[in-house]
């Protein structure tokens, strides 16, 4: 097969969490016109192929299993081609990163709704993901309650607009890249009145002042817990409001990381214990012990890029879940923070936020009323049958996790029988419509 009409590349590509890596043919199709064509070529030549753009895949959905599957980034096709501020809404190609779309449409007062911290996001992968944001509400819960109306390419490369009211629309949300290939989207904008928010930080001393804190309305919300658990420290609560107050120059936040950040993450990561990482949070806490300060709306989403550096410094990657607490919330959480303790685990970070039920059926979705736990570990530091442990320990306590953000095979026990599943987004999705529980 001959790839020389189109702009490809052999390279490495891994998972955003380096648990997951493998030797890539990527294509860059320069337009959807070029998409097509190259589309229409593999189909013919009888290749297998895979979308992978952001690069913030978790797991296997955007790893090719050999060369002989091409990987298609959508990089180029990343155009706003309409925006309409009367009826607030915009129409964006699926290639475009929401880190850039926030930084073009917010000079005109508008934003996206959901929007996920990470900044290679891309608006086809926030969609096939059904992402969820720091301002999960009853009205948008996820990225999913936003669609109007996509344009798709099936595997016969033929283009075909899906409006809100189609069934099959749903199949596309949260569908992982499985119905087809997203092109272009219309989406509902939120009007802001300013590109500003007024950020608070407060120190949350336990776990009834959590839950206390999350019946105060923001704009933005999240929660940053302590990963050893200490009472009086034991939580920030991060909210943020519009504000006309400008983002002072000096916090201004150039997302572009350099070679010498990524070594120094790594050379970090050397040192990394039980120590040094107390330590870290000790300082954190005492640096954001309390502060109210102003800050762009395209910053506050992306608000460190050392963030998303810590892969680096977990030197295996690291093992992601986000658990869904339903009811009980205080009961719950102790029982998890016991089972971590008791395997002297402590994770790298821990972001709790408010999550709510979105009311479609979507072919996947996390959101359902309660709150989100999300957990990130370093797989280096964790006992060699851990994962399979803390698998079991959810599913006897009947808790549900978000298994696109989880890249380690999921057991599911039943009738005392493993059943060990491996491309959890085509057996689980396929069979029960949805993968969380």
């Amino acid at each position: 097969m001959q790839l020389i009409n189109f702009d490809f590349r052999k390279k490495k590509i891994k998972s955003w969490n380096n648990t997951l890596s493998s030797k890539a043919i990527i294509v860059y199709p320069k337009d959807i016109k070029e998409l097509t064509k190259l589309i229409k070529f593999l189909k013919d030549n009888k290749k297998n192929y895979l979308i992978r753009t952001g690069s913030c895949s978790y797991d296997s959905k955007s790893i090719n299993t050999n060369l002989d599957n091409i990987v298609i980034s959508l990089k180029y096709i990343n155009k706003i081609s309409k925006i309409n501020l009367k009826k607030r809404t915009i129409e964006v190609e699926a290639g475009a990163l929401l880190s850039d779309v926030i930084k073009k449409i917010k000079k005109k007062n508008i934003t996206l709704y959901s929007v996920p911290g990470g900044n290679n996001i891309s608006i086809g992968g926030a969609i096939s993901a059904n992402v969820i944001g720091k301002d999960s509400s009853k009205t948008i819960a996820s990225f999913g309650d936003a669609l109007l109306s996509l344009y798709v390419i099936d595997e016969n490369g033929l283009i075909k607009k899906i409006k809100k009211n189609k069934i099959t629309l749903n199949s596309y949300i949260g569908g992982f890249g499985m119905a087809g290939i997203i092109l272009k989207a219309e989406l509902r904008v939120k009007k802001i009145t300013s590109q500003n928010l007024k950020i608070t930080s407060k120190i949350l001393k336990n776990k009834n002042e959590v839950l206390d804190d999350f019946k105060i309305n923001s704009d933005y919300h999240y929660i940053q817990i302590d990963p050893f658990f200490r009472t009086g420290n034991f939580a920030i609560s991060f909210r943020g409001y519009s504000t006309k107050f400008k983002e002072d120059i000096f916090r201004n936040i150039n997302l572009k990381t350099y070679k010498i950040e990524e070594l120094l993450f790594k050379f970090l990561g050397l040192f990394i214990n039980f120590i040094t990482w107390r330590i870290f949070y000790k300082l954190f806490f005492m640096l954001n012990k309390k502060k109210d300060y102003v800050i762009d709306i395209h910053n506050f989403h992306y608000s460190s890029k050392y963030k998303h550096l810590i892969p680096l410094v977990c030197k295996n990657g690291l093992v992601d879940y986000e658990i869904l607490i339903r009811k009980n919330f205080i009961k719950t959480f102790d029982q998890i923070v016991y089972f971590l303790k008791k395997n002297k685990v402590y994770p790298i970070y821990v972001i709790l936020k408010r999550i709510h039920k979105t009311k479609n059926k979507y072919h996947y979705s996390f959101n359902k009323n309660g709150f989100a736990l999300a957990i990130s570990m370093n797989k280096l530091l964790l006992k060699k049958n851990f994962i399979l442990s803390f698998n079991n320990f959810l599913y006897k306590n009947n808790l549900e996790i978000n298994l696109s953000k989880t890249d380690e095979k999921f057991v599911k026990y039943k009738k005392n029988k493993n059943y060990l599943f491996s491309s959890l987004y085509k057996k689980m999705l396929l069979n029960h419509h949805e993968i969380s529980g």
